[in-house]
């Protein structure tokens, strides 16, 4: 049954939306289970949970049940390629300026016990 007062229809979204997410989050640690929640408010606004790229686990779904069409379907996994390529291009910039700071820090401490 719908809550009537409005204040506390508001307070009850709030607080079973935050369960919602904190499930969904604990679903995909403890079960490593890919999950995706899309959620929308009374007002329409929008609050999300990916485990994963959302776009990515929105193409694997729409593939699985057979929603997607062929050229849909090929721009989203250029899309989908491109955020990991991103993504690898991300990480390959913090291993080098890791590496670098510990060049950095060896070369520092050569010096100064000379």
């Amino acid at each position: 049954k719908r809550i009537e007062n409005q204040t506390n229809r508001q307070v009850s979204f709030s607080k079973r939306r935050s369960g919602l997410l904190k499930k969904a989050y604990e679903l995909s640690i403890l079960c490593d289970a890919e999950v995706a929640l899309l959620l929308f408010s009374p007002s329409g606004k929008a609050y999300q949970f990916a485990s994963h790229d959302m776009e990515r686990t929105i193409l694997r779904y729409k593939n699985e049940v057979g929603l997607s069409n062929n050229s849909d379907q090929g721009l989203r996994a250029v899309e989908v390629w491109k955020t990991k390529i991103n993504d690898m291009r991300r990480t390959i910039d913090e291993l080098e300026v890791r590496d670098n700071i510990k060049s950095f820090m060896r070369k520092t401490s050569i010096s100064k016990s000379k």
